[in-house]
């Protein structure tokens, strides 16, 4: 919710209220990412536990499954980076639109003071260009471990010299 403030001046004491039901969505999610990344280490122990065990009796096998593995876990995280950069990407294209930043009808965790003017370019081209690094990171990080593993899988052991 914005202050009364006239829209076409800039002013500098210009504040966005804090938005009591972004806090609790955060809180929500946090729980959730908590509860997930536990259950995550919990099955991370199970499959090392399987793949130790296939790794005795056929050691091809278990290597194509962490390979396997580890490719769908950089895919699932590259998603992260990507839609973070999205959304970064726009609220700094906003702000740069409306010279404002964070730019209007942003929702915040706590009471935000308005940057206006050159300062709020600034910003939006800093969130630009971190935004280009997530997504370009995020696009290129499970190409680069999908080829990794795959070099990694082609190659064989070097003999030792007799």
């Amino acid at each position: 919710m914005w202050l009364t403030v006239d829209m076409t001046q800039s002013d500098p004491h210009k504040v966005i209220q804090a938005d009591p039901t972004l806090r609790t969505l955060t809180l929500v999610a946090l729980v959730i990412v908590t509860v997930v990344g536990a259950a995550g280490l919990v099955y991370t122990g199970a499959f090392l536990q399987r793949v130790r065990a296939l790794a005795t009796t056929s050691p091809d096998d278990a290597a194509f499954m962490v390979a396997r593995t580890f490719k769908m876990v950089t895919v699932l995280m590259a998603v992260i980076p990507v839609l973070v950069g999205g959304y970064l990407a726009q609220v700094a294209l906003r702000a740069w639109h409306h010279q404002e930043f964070p730019p209007p009808g942003t929702r915040v965790l706590r009471d935000t003071v308005v940057t206006v003017g050159p300062p709020s370019r600034r910003w939006s081209l800093l969130g630009l260009g971190v935004a280009l690094l997530l997504l370009v990171g995020g696009a290129i990080l499970p190409v680069l471990s999908w080829r990794a593993v795959d070099r990694l899988l082609d190659t064989t052991p070097i003999q030792a010299p007799r």
